[in-house]
C-alpha cells in the first residue's frame, strides 16, 4: 500500500482558488458579497490600529535578536570553515 505524496504547492495557489471562488460567488449573489464586504470593512474600521501595529513592532523586536544572532553565527561558521580549507590547500 503505498500512497502518492501531494505535490507542494506554492502559496499563490491556495489564495488564488480562494479569491476565483470569492469572485463566482460575487457574480451569483451580489447582494450577499456586497453585505459581506460592507461588514468586512466595517469590522477593519473598527479594529484599533495602534494597537495592530504595536503589536507587530513587539514581536519584530522580540525575533530580531535571535534571527540576528543566528546569521551571525552561521556568517562566523562559514569564514571558520573558509579559513580551514584554504589553510588545507596552502
Amino acid at each position: 500500500m503505498t500512497t502518492d505524496p501531494q505535490p507542494t504547492q506554492p502559496a499563490e495557489f491556495p489564495f488564488g482558488r480562494m479569491v476565483n471562488e470569492i469572485k463566482e460567488l460575487a457574480r451569483r449573489e451580489p447582494a450577499k458579497a456586497v453585505a459581506a464586504a460592507f461588514g468586512v470593512g466595517l469590522l477593519i474600521n473598527l479594529l484599533p490600529t495602534r494597537l495592530l501595529a504595536g503589536t507587530v513592532t513587539a514581536v519584530g523586536a522580540v525575533l530580531m535578536r535571535p534571527v540576528l544572532l543566528s546569521l551571525g553565527v552561521t556568517k562566523a561558521m562559514e569564514l571558520c570553515c573558509q579559513n580551514k580549507t584554504n589553510r588545507t590547500n596552502s
